[in-house]
């Protein structure tokens, strides 16, 4: 059975070849990250189907993006929601691993949602495997290159289990990367924060620290979740 295509307010897109589905954590760095006018060009590692990609280029009106993807299936998602998007002239596919991509040109954003798991236990399903284990591509992978592929005032922009906070900020501190903004979030009203988002520089500022509940205790979406999501869900 063909799965349905996720309907955003700007575009369509698919993800019945791609290891790793579209969910939550891809939809919240996507509208979290800041991509301003001095934002031209961004890479988006491990991009899967797309989905960041996509919704980078909804808000960064001149900025030329880079989907990096490994993975064959997720990459002919890739192109084919950027192909039926507004923005195909804007945005490519590169598909390759992480550690084989060369820009032309360095790079003012990365964004990554990467695999969170690293338990030695594997999917024995492979390409949901790759997809979501730490041994494909992780956020020290992505900070031992920040040098190498960031402008001066670059910045790295990931999605991070809450609990890994000490070994993400120990990981940066180790790569000369800075934390620029960061935001806890939880599921509900009253748990504690499952997610981090966080954003590296090579510059140093000082950080902007929040939190963000995506439900209340009726289970309803917070005024937040809402006011972050709303330029993309059909819904909200």
């Amino acid at each position: 059975m063909q799965r349905p295509l996720f309907r955003f307010k700007q575009f369509a897109m698919t993800d019945a070849r791609c290891g790793m589905r579209i969910g939550t954590d891809a939809v919240l760095l996507g509208a979290w990250t800041a991509a301003g006018k001095d934002v031209r060009h961004i890479a988006d590692i491990g991009a899967g189907c797309g989905i960041i990609a996509l919704m980078l280029a909804q808000r960064a009106a001149d900025a030329r993006i880079t989907a990096v993807e490994c993975d064959p299936g997720a990459c002919s998602d890739a192109r084919t929601n950027i192909a039926s998007s507004p923005w195909s002239h804007r945005i490519s596919v590169a598909e390759c691993r992480f550690e084989e991509y060369k820009p032309a040109e360095r790079l003012d954003l990365i964004v990554s949602n990467p695999p969170f798991f690293t338990e030695q236990l594997h999917s024995p399903d492979k390409t949901r495997a790759i997809a979501r284990h730490a041994g494909e591509l992780s956020f020290a992978a992505l900070a031992s290159r920040a040098e190498e592929l960031l402008t001066p005032d670059g910045r790295i922009a990931v999605v991070l289990p809450a609990g890994d906070d000490d070994d993400t900020i120990l990981t940066a501190a180790l790569n000369r990367l800075h934390p620029a903004r960061h935001c806890h979030v939880a599921d509900r009203t009253g748990r504690p924060p499952k997610r981090s988002l966080w954003e590296f520089s090579l510059e140093e500022y000082a950080c902007t620290h929040s939190t963000l509940v995506i439900r209340d205790d009726s289970g309803n979406f917070s005024p937040d979740y809402i006011k972050l999501g709303q330029p993309y869900h059909i819904n909200l």
